[in-house]
């Protein structure tokens, strides 16, 4: 039933994304990017994707103040229910190409772990944060897209022990998620 629930969903938001897209294609402004974002993202790990988990979504919250047409300045927040809380402050190079706009994003931010699955247990960690994506401007104040985050819950530990990085590591500590922004 969920599968069906999911399918019926995507369905919907493909069909609304191309009526706005035949109703005016040209009504997105090439020449003018946001200057101020709000974004709600439904990320999962990638555990819970391999596992079709679905209930175990991290919610986040960014504002994002674009001061170039390339380059902002973001604040994510990310909650994972009993596990962790976290806070990243991010600088944000894009690619504003009109219709969709390529990004990449990278800071510093504060974790707050509340079980003993996270590194540093009811401590106050250090974190790091890479995350990649693209958003698909539907109007010239909405956009949608999906994108992947790299949240280092421990960052000291991360950067001393770089060399060991490998790709289990990745899918731990990866979310992967989809995007809806309010653009101004």
């Amino acid at each position: 039933m969920r599968k069906k629930v999911i399918v019926l969903f995507l369905v919907l938001a493909f069909a609304f994304v191309g009526a706005l897209s035949a109703q005016d294609s040209e009504s997105i402004d090439k020449t003018q990017s946001s200057v101020f974002d709000i974004g709600l993202i439904m990320n999962y790990s990638y555990a819970d994707l391999q596992a079709q988990e679905f209930s175990a979504y991290v919610p986040s919250l960014r504002f994002q103040w674009n001061m170039l047409p390339w380059l902002g300045v973001s604040a994510t927040g990310y909650a994972r229910g009993q596990d962790y809380a976290a806070l990243v402050v991010e600088a944000v190079l894009r690619v504003p190409l009109g219709r969709i706009e390529p990004y990449i994003a990278t800071g510093p931010g504060i974790l707050m772990a509340f079980s003993d699955d996270v590194a540093a247990d009811g401590t106050t960690n250090f974190a790091y944060n890479f995350r990649a994506g693209f958003d698909i401007n539907i109007t010239d104040w909405f956009s949608i897209g999906p994108g992947i985050t790299l949240l280092i819950p421990d960052a000291r530990h991360f950067f001393e022990n770089i060399e060991t990085l490998d790709i289990q590591y990745l899918k731990e500590t990866s979310l992967i998620g989809i995007g809806a922004k309010l653009r101004f």
